[in-house]
C-alpha cells in the first residue's frame, strides 16, 4: 500500500510541475503590452501608442475592417503572434492568439 500512495504522489508531482512549466511559458505572453492593455473600442492610435508598430496589416477578406499582427515571441521555433482586428471605424473590435490570416477564414469552410 505504501509503495502504490508513494507512486501515485510521484506521479502527482510531476504533473504539477509540467503544468507550471506551461504556466510560465503562457505567462510570459500575457505580460506583453498588446496583450495586457489592449481592450475593445480603442483606436489604431492608442494600440500603436501601447504596442507600436504591428508586423502586418490585412484588409480582411471574410470579415469587415483591417487586421494587424504582432510577433509576441518565439516557442519552439515558431513565432508567436497576436492579432487585433478593427471595425471600419477604426476601433478594436476583437483580438487573439493567432495571426489575421488565422483570423480571417471563411466561417462557411469548416475548420
Amino acid at each position: 500500500m505504501n509503495k502504490l500512495t508513494g507512486l501515485m504522489g510521484g506521479v502527482l508531482a510531476l504533473v504539477v510541475l509540467s503544468g507550471c512549466t506551461a504556466y510560465d511559458r503562457a505567462e510570459s505572453y500575457v505580460t506583453k503590452p498588446v496583450v495586457k492593455d489592449v481592450k475593445k473600442g480603442m483606436t489604431k492610435q492608442q494600440v500603436r501608442d501601447i504596442a507600436g508598430p504591428p508586423a502586418t496589416e490585412i484588409s480582411m477578406l471574410h470579415a469587415r475592417g483591417t487586421c494587424q499582427t504582432y510577433i509576441i515571441g518565439h516557442r519552439d521555433g515558431k513565432q508567436q503572434t497576436y492579432f487585433v482586428s478593427y471595425s471600419d471605424t477604426g476601433r478594436v473590435m476583437n483580438y487573439g492568439f493567432q495571426s489575421c490570416k488565422e483570423y480571417d477564414t471563411d466561417p462557411q469552410i469548416a475548420q
